[in-house]
């Protein structure tokens, strides 16, 4: 069988609901996105130019370092200079040995289940169809080159089994141009093939939201009443020129933080605690990943958490995780410039003020989904525009 034979339908397997062809669809670009380290090992284009075959987007990248920390995370007992830290901190990240047979194996088998799944939705567009079709075919192509270049023949049995072969011992940092095109069409399944089917699909967000207010949920359709004080805007007041306050925040992170954790400090009465106790970034990586997993695209969570950040690095990868996470799921556009993890664990003046940004956004663009999940259950309401976000 050919490579590209290998990516048929499953054999000898009835079509089931088209429910439970999403739900394989979620859990197998979830194994691609851990598999692939889309989101877990950032890429090292971020400190250079784009002088690739494509211009992609370059998956998110550590930009900014702390000399001391960095030196001990990685067995130096010189320093660095700023500069040659940010090679040395990606150089943990492209040194990531990774499997070619899982990574062909989640691949094919996710554009496999995408395939399917486009066959049996209803209401998918002759266009969105084509569209998918034209990404899936390029992605074969690039694991097909992918595979092909990256044999290395058995030199013991070269002359008597030439057939012989495996593969040559690669890093993230050897696929990025690999990791950016499957990145791209995962972007595209979402694009045309999954928003489309958004109304059509009950989610356990929607459950959760209706049963969790005071009042309990009603067949009657979406009250007020019924839902938690955090989605509601008339339950919040923000001042001249901001678009969510911190209070407002607070109710979303605490509704949907670990049950591990204690409550979260009033930013009203203690916004230093309260800021405190995210700068890990522990809480929002797993308030972000409780939420996910609850709604209609429930794949691109951060599948590496770390819970103890007593080394400073391990709270910088967590936000740095995050932020790529939130890059491919909640398509926040990123000012790679802006963003200094180290700074935000460190709580530095400049990390207090990066963190009250990003915790703002991720919690706007969750309560912006929570809303649209519910409304899109109206039977009077439109289809919604996709939302616009700004550069940060």
């Amino acid at each position: 069988m050919s490579f590209i034979d290998s990516i048929g339908s499953r054999a000898g397997l009835m079509a089931p609901s088209p429910e439970i062809l999403l739900r394989n669809c979620h859990e197998d670009i979830q194994q691609v996105l851990e598999i692939w380290g889309i989101i877990s090992y950032p890429s090292p284009s971020a400190h250079s130019s784009n002088n690739g075959r494509h211009d992609h987007t370059p998956l998110d990248s550590p930009i900014s370092v702390d000399g001391d920390d960095m030196s001990r995370q990685l067995g130096h007992g010189k320093e660095f200079s700023s500069n040659s830290l940010n090679t040395q901190q990606q150089h943990r990240y492209d040194n990531v040995s990774v499997d070619m047979l899982a990574l062909l194996e989640s691949s094919t088998k996710a554009i496999s289940s995408i395939r399917t799944y486009s066959m049996h939705a209803p209401v998918l567009s002759a266009s969105a169809l084509t569209i998918h079709r034209q990404a899936a075919l390029s992605v074969i192509e690039m694991l097909s080159v992918m595979e092909q270049d990256n044999r290395v023949l058995d030199s013991e049995n070269e002359m008597d089994h030439p057939e012989d072969y495996c593969y040559a011992r690669l890093s993230f940092g050897d696929l990025e141009f690999e990791r950016a095109e499957m990145k791209e069409y995962l972007a595209i399944v979402q694009e045309h093939l999954f928003k489309p089917q958004v109304e059509k699909i009950e989610t356990q967000l929607e459950q959760l939201l209706i049963s969790s207010g005071p009042n309990g949920g009603s067949e009657a359709g979406v009250t007020a009443g019924a839902l938690p004080k955090w989605i509601n805007d008339d339950e919040w007041t923000t001042e001249e020129g901001e678009q969510i306050s911190l209070e407002r925040c607070h109710a979303f992170l605490d509704f949907f933080k670990p049950a591990t954790r204690e409550s979260l400090p009033s930013p009203s009465t203690d916004k230093a605690g309260f800021l405190n106790a995210l700068s890990d970034g522990y809480v929002v990586c797993m308030v972000f990943n409780a939420f996910i997993r609850l709604t209609n695209m429930p794949f691109g969570v951060v599948d590496k958490v770390h819970e103890d950040t007593t080394r400073t690095w391990r709270g910088a990868d967590n936000w740095r995780f995050l932020i790529q996470a939130c890059k491919f799921r909640l398509e926040f556009k990123i000012d790679q410039g802006s963003f200094k993890p180290i700074d935000i664990v460190k709580q530095t003046e400049q990390g207090r003020q990066q963190l009250e940004t990003w915790v703002k956004l991720i919690v706007t663009r969750g309560i912006h989904e929570a809303k649209e999940t519910l409304e899109s259950k109206k039977v009077a309401s439109p289809v919604l525009a996709p939302t616009v976000f700004i550069d940060f």
